[in-house]
């Protein structure tokens, strides 16, 4: 792990990773640790660093994409840091698009906003990973408007099985920037992450 990422993923321990307390995923399930990674998106600092990450995973696909985006609101930062870090610094991700939950009820009714040309390379971003689900609904808008999904990136894998399920039905790379096993304060043993999903509270 390099320096860049070291300090982001201090930085998520400290300001998004709460334990020892019993949380409620959407499952009905129960978690012993929480990451609300809205307290990093909103901190200057952390969101240069995580605009740098994933810029860097970006790099590593097999296909450069052209654009980065997710569902709203897991996703809304870490697509404005990034498409703002590669024009800065000349990488080819310099569109986003953002998934609605529901179709827009006024204007132009818009499901995707800024939607961009069929075929467009887009890698997939999320905040937190657990089931997928969130991941998986931004993916499915994407490519019934005609993108070609090309990677998929997540801030945190809680290695619940989401990251291995994404890779087998999109069958693009999928990686994480950090897992749970990155965070010593985290006990597995007194958690039932493994098949339970996202929080009901922002992050996961």
């Amino acid at each position: 792990m390099n320096a860049a990422r070291e300090e982001l993923r201090s930085l998520v321990d400290e300001k998004c990773l709460t334990v020892g307390h019993s949380y409620t995923l959407t499952t009905g399930r129960r978690s012993g640790f929480y990451f609300d990674c809205k307290k990093a998106m909103l901190d200057g600092r952390c969101l240069g660093l995580i605009a740098g990450a994933f810029l860097e995973e970006a790099g590593k696909l097999p296909r450069v994409p052209e654009a980065v985006g997710g569902l709203t609101m897991g996703a809304d930062f870490i697509v404005a840091a990034v498409i703002q870090r590669a024009f800065e610094t000349g990488k080819p991700v310099v569109s986003g698009s953002i998934v609605r939950k529901e179709q827009k009820k006024h204007g132009a009714g818009n499901r995707i906003e800024n939607e961009l040309p069929e075929g467009t390379p887009i890698m997939v971003v999320d905040d937190v990973v657990t089931t997928g689900s969130s991941t998986e609904a931004a993916c499915d808008a994407f490519i019934a408007a005609g993108y070609d999904v090309v990677g998929i990136v997540a801030l945190v894998d809680r290695e619940a099985g989401g990251r291995e399920a994404l890779a087998r039905k999109y069958g693009c790379p999928v990686r994480a920037i950090f897992r749970t096993r990155d965070f010593p304060r985290i006990d597995r043993k007194t958690d039932d992450a493994p098949g339970a999903g996202e929080s009901t509270a922002p992050g996961g």
